[in-house]
């Protein structure tokens, strides 16, 4: 194991937008600070899910798409030394004589402190599981967006009732020809605010009660089979484009194999953002407590007092660098 004096003060397993706003506010501190994040680049699924699809639940910014964001919060990071171990996976977290050693695929880190940024851990979207549709993906029917651009003067069909799908048809009011939305439940479960504006949108027409049970074309999606499960009636309606947002699955990965308390997927932590293990704390999404709010403000207040738990730790042992 590499000697003390090489240990990050604060190793951060996560490079997503709470993963990357504690670093910064490690940086402030001057701490020794890394984080290990499986994917390549940093971001999270902000960056990999829905880097077009506006953000809004940032105080002091009204909108901001997923990728700027990252961008905004990867310049506020590396005004301070950051180091980076990209593409790798934690596998492993073992507990040595004064320190933790977060093993990867690629080498092992040790570090006095550790912050699980994890977000839902290995993120996949939830998928309609339906050989009718799911055949279409990439010539119609998409479960990731990309670039919104995609998406101009096209019929598209969101399918989801949630936040995200709401949120996707906000983003394409001012560049969809036409936009219908879809629901399973009688009514819709996003915002309020996100429903009066989307019910006032003159191209967006809203179906509670519907399913998808096909799309239909010939090299690509022309047309979506609806199913209207009020009156058990199929309708055909024409769209260029799918956009499936009904969820993301929970993977929490290798860290449920930790000894971790969890609680289902999430990691138990108290007021202080303190797991159960010692000097290992928790933030954003993967926490779990009561009241729990899952949003990047949250977040963003979860990870500063994780930092600031971990710092207050580290000056117990007697380092400080300010």
């Amino acid at each position: 194991m590499a000697a003390m004096d090489g240990a990050d003060d604060i190793l951060i397993i996560g490079g997503g937008p709470v993963g990357l706003y504690g670093a910064y506010l490690a940086g402030l501190h001057r701490l020794r600070v890394r984080i290990v994040e499986r994917l390549e680049r940093l971001g999270g699924q902000a960056e990999y899910l829905f880097p077009d699809k506006p953000v809004y639940d940032v105080g002091g910014i009204p909108a901001i798409t997923g990728r700027g964001l990252v961008e905004q919060l990867k310049q506020q990071a590396f005004q301070y030394p950051l180091k980076l171990a990209l593409g790798e996976t934690a596998w492993r977290l073992e507990r040595g004589t004064d320190l933790w050693v977060v093993e990867t695929d690629r080498r092992r880190y040790p570090a006095r402190c550790v912050i699980i940024t994890a977000g839902i851990g290995e993120f996949t979207p939830r998928r309609l599981d339906n050989p009718a549709v799911d055949r279409w993906e990439g010539r119609g029917v998409h479960y990731v967006v990309d670039r919104l651009a995609a998406f101009d003067d096209r019929r598209v069909l969101v399918v989801g009732g949630g936040n995200s799908a709401a949120d996707w048809a906000m983003a394409l009011i001012p560049r969809a020809r036409s936009v219908t939305m879809i629901h399973r439940r009688n009514e819709f479960q996003c915002h309020a605010d996100s429903l009066a504006k989307l019910r006032a949108a003159p191209n967006v027409t809203m179906i509670p009660n519907a399913a998808l049970d096909a799309c239909l074309g010939e090299d690509r999606v022309t047309a979506a089979q609806i199913r209207r499960l009020d009156r058990d009636a199929v309708e055909t309606v024409p769209v260029d484009e799918v956009i499936v947002a009904i969820g993301l699955i929970p993977q929490p990965g290798p860290l449920a194999e930790w000894g971790l308390v969890m609680v289902g997927a999430e990691i138990q932590v108290d007021a202080r953002m303190a797991t159960n293990l010692p000097m290992v704390y928790a933030a954003g999404d993967i926490v779990h407590y009561p009241g729990k709010v899952k949003l990047i403000a949250t977040g963003f207040g979860e990870v500063a007092t994780a930092v600031e738990s971990a710092r207050q730790a580290l000056k117990a042992m007697g380092i400080t660098r300010e």
